[in-house]
């Protein structure tokens, strides 16, 4: 019995032992590697935070056998390029570590394996972010527990406490938020679960009266270290519902399931991307507006490409913040740009929106984008223009447009906004659905498609379609560039026809279709329309550009006039706008004008400062318009001119 006891009792000792070892041991593990993974930390804080230099400094490591108290200290380090108004000060945090191999807190969890350490973590409470304290009634703003294995593996939650607070009538209520995570060092991987169940802002006293509602939020996030060098995974946030009211401008919206992700993959060569955007039920005071989503696509992207590309732009961007050169791109970054783009289309990455969309119980509107791409030869011998061309494989882009979904919030927002009963509501939307139907197949915009109107575009080969009417490359990107400088370029060479192509059938067609697209409004044209209509156009300077008066006709006007708004810069002019002015002994009444206005949503009307009835119409000629729309255009104005001519006289102010 004594033996045994004897046995029993040495086993215990060197148990004991080896117990009160090993925690020694992984003490000075723990304190021996604290130093480096410092170093490592404001390493990695310098690269993401040159501007105002974040660092993170070790105040007090306190090691006993058992455990270790530590406090660290977070602050702003400024330099000559840090703006102004950065804090100052330190935000500091206590650790309390619990050595392995068997925490206490950590077996209290459920944790029976040996672990390296449990360690706790929160705000410490300093002059600093006293009020802070104050704020969440003396609890840690920011605390968290984490149980570290030998391998590197760590779980942990972090909480952000609750805050209530109320002042001059105005209120915060947030709930806190709770967030759960994994981290594989081997592995570089991350895990995290984020909750916070409501927050709400009551600001009904304040100078610009708002109250907000946000319930159900929750952010997640499962990302490794990829074969590039690069973070790649899945991440997402959610909020269940958002309600916002502005008491002083009766304005009233909620939101539904709103989401917002992005996944990131790679294979052997290339990265893959995909963000989705999405929204459940959409309410505008009580008006309900549908609900709607958009994915957009990278495919096929060079995974080293974008690695290389990702470092030079953060090597560019760091040395910009701190100031390190004024002269722009260095010969070596532009060509390492130029050279990784190049990588990157080398694979023919492909870029696509499937789909941009809206539904309501009346139908879905919705935009598919597909755009592929190429790598040019010869890059830096190119233009812009020739660039584009030659990069661009192929697009293919659909937009449709269902009627009854336009028509029904139409009326909705007149029933409910506007107070206009049922039966007037439908009747003023059905026009504007003609007027919008009208318009798009005017201008080529889009094709009636029964309950949609349909717009197509392709590009290949060197040749837009849009519709069904041809548009030349050269054409087609020297009205894109020219809005962002790059249009000074030669066109595309006549040796380079497109394989496949008759010059005999389509050349033609498309020379047509370009001479009779206008990119700008030019005065010789218009003026010739102006005077086969009849109108006497009469050329003045006017402040923008030139000004055609014109003889009123049938249109009943006192006075009738053209301007051409131009750009002083290149002398173009995009705008034109046609004015028609009425003059009586009996100004036109402000509930005639509303009332026109809310039937003809082509033209506006209002009174001028002379108390004169004054229509108007504008004109936009980016992206090009044709000669026989915008004389189809003139028409109409001037037919609508006559019908207002009619209503001025019959609805004189009372």
């Amino acid at each position: 019995m004594k033996k045994s006891v004897a046995i029993t009792l040495g086993v215990v000792i060197v148990g004991a032992g080896s117990w009160v070892g090993a925690t020694w041991y992984t003490g000075k593990r723990i304190e021996e590697s604290a130093q480096r993974h410092l170093a490592e930390a404001n390493e990695k804080l310098a690269k993401i935070t040159p501007l105002f230099g974040l660092r993170i400094d070790q105040l007090k490591y306190e090691r006993s056998l058992f455990s270790t108290q530590a406090r660290y200290g977070l602050s702003f380090v400024k330099s000559d390029n840090t703006p102004d108004g950065m804090p100052a000060g330190m935000v500091e945090f206590d650790a309390s570590i619990e050595h392995g191999p068997f925490p206490k807190s950590a077996l209290a969890r459920g944790a029976i394996a040996p672990k390296l350490a449990f360690v706790h973590t929160e705000i410490a409470k300093t002059d600093n972010v006293k009020e802070l304290f104050e704020l969440t009634k003396d609890v840690a703003p920011l605390s968290g527990d984490a149980v570290v294995s030998y391998s590197g593996f760590a779980t942990s939650t972090t909480r952000i406490a609750p805050v209530k607070v109320a002042h001059e009538g105005n209120a915060v209520d947030f709930s806190g938020m709770t967030v759960n995570g994994t981290f594989d060092r081997s592995l570089q991987a991350v895990t995290a679960h984020a909750l916070m169940e409501t927050l709400s802002v009551d600001g009904a006293k304040s100078n610009d009266p708002i109250k907000m509602t946000m319930s159900g939020l929750t952010m997640d996030v499962n990302s490794r270290m990829g074969k590039f060098g690069l973070s790649i995974g899945d991440s997402n946030i959610k909020i269940k519902r958002i309600d916002v009211t502005k008491p002083d401008a009766d304005v009233k919206v909620s939101l539904d399931n709103l989401g917002y992700g992005v996944k990131l993959g790679e294979d052997d060569k290339t990265i893959n991307a995909e963000a989705t955007y999405q929204t459940g039920d959409i309410t505008l005071n009580d008006v309900a507006l549908g609900n709607g989503q958009a994915v957009v696509k990278l495919a096929k992207l060079d995974g080293g490409a974008v690695k290389q590309l990702s470092d030079t732009y953060n090597q560019i961007v760091r040395q910009y913040m701190m100031g390190a050169s004024d002269e722009g791109l260095k010969d070596e970054q532009f060509d390492a740009l130029l050279d990784n783009a190049g990588k990157l289309l080398n694979g023919n990455p492909s870029f696509s929106i499937d789909p941009i969309s809206w539904k309501t119980a009346k139908g879905e509107s919705k935009l598919t984008f597909a755009l592929d791409l190429a790598n040019p030869p010869n890059v830096k011998d190119l233009t812009p223009q020739e660039i584009a061309v030659k990069a661009i494989k192929q697009i293919d882009a659909t937009l449709v447009i269902s009627k009854p979904m336009v028509r029904d919030l139409m009326v909705q927002y007149a029933m409910k906004k506007e107070g206009v009963d049922a039966e007037k509501a439908g009747t003023e939307a059905d026009e504007q659905m003609r007027s919008l139907s009208g318009m798009a197949e005017m201008l080529n915009v889009g094709k009636n498609d029964g309950d949609n109107i349909v717009g197509k575009f392709h590009f290949a080969d060197g040749m837009g379609d849009l519709n069904g009417t041809k548009i030349p490359a050269d054409e087609l990107f020297a009205g894109l560039l020219g809005a962002t400088g790059l249009d000074s370029m030669d066109g595309m060479d006549g040796e380079d026809e497109p394989e496949g192509m008759d010059p005999d059938q389509e050349e033609p067609a498309a020379t047509a279709a370009s001479a009779d697209l206008m990119q700008d409004f030019d005065l010789d044209t218009v003026n010739a329309m102006l005077t086969d209509m009849s109108y006497a156009p009469r050329k003045e300077d006017g402040e923008a550009g030139p000004v055609l008066i014109l003889e009123p006709a049938n249109t009943g006007a006192s006075d009738l006039r053209v301007e051409l708004l131009c750009n002083d810069f290149t002398e173009k002019c995009h705008d034109l706008v046609l004015t028609a002015t009425y003059s009586g002994k009996k100004p036109m009444s402000l509930k005639a004008i509303n009332a026109w206005n809310q039937e003809y949503r082509w033209t506006r009307a209002y009174l001028d400062d002379k108390n004169q009835a004054v229509l108007q119409m504008d004109m936009n000629s980016e992206g090009g318009i044709g000669k026989e729309n915008l004389q189809i255009l003139l028409n109409t104005f001037f037919s609508i001119a006559e019908d207002f001519s009619a209503a001025s006289k019959a609805a004189p102010a009372k």
